[in-house]
């Protein structure tokens, strides 16, 4: 009888110690997964109106005597909801992830009834110390369909000081004016040539060449999936 008592002692402390940090975790993921939720939705309006250089309103903070910028994220949202048009593409196009089927969407901005460019979300695996992580890329090309308007990152997990530099205003700006056609080029320890062609992520070659990938695969399916939506 003693032998049961401790072994049904044990079996109720296992299982207590179990359950305190899964509930712990689990009141966690519900308080934050609102909030990251509107992160990654406020960053990608963002990039997204950036890219068109379209206005929103911000205000300056200020923190223990640092100065800081917060964005308005209410006017973000009017803005963006003002300014793009969303169009979700047909269903044959859309991709499959773990959680489902996902629609895959075209942002696209007019000016005078005229198109100023169309963009859309590309997602890969990642290329460095972190392969089962996703890079996410905001791909924005003008009305010719092949000339960057911008890049964006919107999630990565690349090496922080060495592939985590794609998120670098002078790197990503050397995509605007860039033409994707026959397709993009990132170079290494030479000057660029081509309209196609950018420099290379110092000391992240695997991490620039998978920029490189990403790119022009989302860039192949994208030219098939307007030329099969016009038909």
């Amino acid at each position: 009888m003693n032998e049961f008592k401790i072994f049904l002692t044990r079996v109720l402390s296992i299982s207590l110690i179990t359950a305190i940090p899964c509930t712990l975790l689990l009141v966690l993921y519900f308080v934050t997964a609102p909030r990251i939720a509107e992160y990654h939705e406020i960053k990608l309006k963002k990039s997204v109106l950036n890219i068109f250089s379209i206005p929103y309103r911000t205000e300056e903070k200020k923190f223990f005597g640092l100065k800081f910028k917060k964005v308005d994220k209410k006017d973000v949202r009017n803005v963006f909801e003002n300014s793009i048009t969303v169009e979700t593409l047909p269903g044959q196009y859309n991709e499959q992830t773990e959680e489902g089927r996902k629609e895959k969407e075209l942002f696209m901005y007019y000016k005078d009834e005229e198109l100023q460019g169309i963009g859309f979300i590309a997602t890969r695996l990642g290329y460095g110390f972190n392969k089962a992580a996703d890079i996410s890329l905001f791909i924005c090309v003008g009305p010719d369909l092949e000339t960057v308007k911008g890049i964006e990152v919107l999630d990565h997990a690349e090496t922080p000081g060495l592939g985590g530099r794609m998120t670098e205003e002078k790197f990503m700006k050397q995509f605007v004016g860039k033409k994707l056609k026959p397709k993009l080029s990132i170079v290494r320890g030479r000057k660029t040539i081509g309209p196609n062609e950018v420099h290379a992520i110092t000391g992240a070659s695997f991490t620039s060449k998978g920029i490189e990938n990403i790119i022009n695969e989302a860039m192949e399916t994208f030219w098939l999936e307007m030329e099969a939506d016009k038909g």
